[in-house]
């Protein structure tokens, strides 16, 4: 499992949180205890979100800077649930309409082809992504029966799952839009925003459930509350007739829960650590070859002690191949040659610059170093690589997808010479054992090419060639 892999999975394991907690808290809490506590907790998280939207706006991302302020204008709705209600969006009405928009708000973002960030039109465009939610702000505002027949949509035979069905629908639109996404930078992010939909769904069902089974239990309540709803709660429970003590507990419902609480810290946390992943891959990252670049590997050469091996890899033949072929085959050649380095090595490798490669080797020795280079020359030699033809577009294609698949192009090698150095006595600093790396990579290409050349440490005048 690659580790874009296992860092989804702890977002979606975090997701989960407020999932638990819906299950496992008791089912009425003191409401009017915990706002107190809800009062002072939302603004740290509002700079959570301020700060993810600052880094996307410096990232030139407007479409994701667009989706945290969203999601900032999300939080504080629910962490005041009655600021509405003066609208006639009850709270009920307030977690329906966040349920079903959301979603969907975020596939037509998506959906929309980003040009320049400050572009007048480019923001046009974004706002209109918000129609989802006008429009079925604008019922539930109204009342209108529509709102009712829009929530109350009936899709699967399941009764009490809380959340309007509909929801379902824009969740299958914004997974559709997360699979066609293109954009190798926005991707990412995209996938983290749809796990974050597993919190915030979350917490919003945990909400509805608790209106649902408040209503239940008190079938006057819908009138009291049309009443009563728009008071501010300390003034409701005031004015409140006597004997009608019960509706204090929907006063209560009407604060924000811990599930809600829970959610946004963990939306919050896991939008910054994908922001800042995101800055870290820009930083250092090469975005032809996916592998880490050389500040990297200057940072990680700074901190080197101890055993330790160096491998400096090039491409053979790669300026005539670039002259025969074109530049655009040429860099195909630099994401085959990294796609499997990386594969092999893992983040042991780094690009150098231009068709050089360097493999740093830590707490190993010399020869078991060889045997990881070696095996790397000897897959790439192996591997078929093909000419596409002109306007034709090269596919993503697995091991035994290429064994099957037919190709009409013209065939060529593709293979690399590398020269591998350790530290001694006479060569101490980790710039010292490159050069020697670099002096053994000079004899393997005197030497023929496609071979792995050992710089002997113990007598410099000599070196190994594999």
């Amino acid at each position: 499992m690659s580790k874009t892999a296992k860092t989804y999975l702890i977002y979606a394991g975090l997701g989960l949180i407020p999932v638990l907690l819906g299950f496992i808290l008791p089912a009425k809490i003191d409401g009017e205890t915990l706002h107190i506590f809800t009062n002072l907790f939302p603004y740290p998280l509002y700079m959570g979100f301020a700060l993810v939207g600052y880094l996307c706006f410096k990232l030139n991302q407007i479409r994701i800077l667009f989706s945290v302020l969203l999601l900032l204008g999300i939080s504080f709705l629910l962490f005041n649930p009655l600021t509405l209600e003066p609208m006639a969006i009850t709270v009920e009405r307030l977690y329906a309409v966040v349920a079903i928009s959301f979603p969907l708000t975020l596939a037509v973002m998506f959906s929309i082809r980003e040009t320049r960030p400050m572009d007048i039109p480019n923001f046009s465009r974004l706002l209109s992504s918000m129609v989802p939610f006008i429009v079925l702000g604008y019922l539930a505002a109204r009342d209108v029966p529509l709102f009712r027949k829009i929530v109350g949509i009936k899709i699967l035979a399941i009764e009490n799952i809380f959340i309007p069905q509909l929801t379902l629908v824009s969740l299958a639109i914004f997974g559709i839009v997360i699979v066609l996404q293109k954009d190798r930078i926005v991707k990412p992010f995209v996938r983290v925003l749809g796990i974050t939909l597993i919190p915030l769904l979350s917490a919003v069902w945990g909400g509805l459930k608790m209106h649902s089974e408040l209503m239940g239990k008190y079938p006057r309540l819908n009138a009291l509350v049309d009443n009563y709803g728009g008071l501010d709660p300390a003034i409701f429970k005031e004015k409140a007739p006597k004997g009608f003590g019960f509706l204090h507990d929907w006063v209560e419902s009407s604060y924000p829960s811990l599930p809600i609480v829970a959610a946004f810290t963990i939306i919050c946390a896991i939008l910054l650590h994908a922001i800042f992943r995101a800055y870290w891959q820009r930083v250092y990252i090469d975005e032809l070859t996916d592998i880490s670049n050389r500040r990297a590997l200057d940072e990680q050469l700074a901190h080197m002690s101890g055993e330790y091996a160096i491998a400096m890899m090039d491409i053979d033949h790669f300026k005539a191949f670039n002259d025969t072929y074109g530049h655009d085959e040429g860099d195909n050649v630099l994401k085959l040659v990294g796609g499997l380095l990386n594969e092999e090595l893992g983040d042991k490798v780094y690009r150098y610059g231009g068709e050089e490669f360097c493999a740093v080797f830590s707490g190993v020795n010399g020869e078991d170093a060889y045997m990881f280079v070696n095996k790397v020359r000897r897959k790439l030699e192996e591997r078929d690589f093909y000419i596409r033809k002109p306007n034709s577009k090269r596919e993503q294609t697995s091991a035994s997808d290429r064994k099957k698949k037919k190709n009409n192009g013209k065939k060529v090698q593709v293979t690399i010479s590398i020269g591998l150095a350790s530290p001694d006595k006479q060569a101490k600093t980790p710039e010292e054992v490159i050069k020697l790396a670099d002096q053994a990579l000079y004899k393997a290409k005197k030497k023929g090419r496609n071979c792995v050349v050992v710089w002997a440490m113990e007598n410099k005048k000599t070196s190994t060639t594999v």
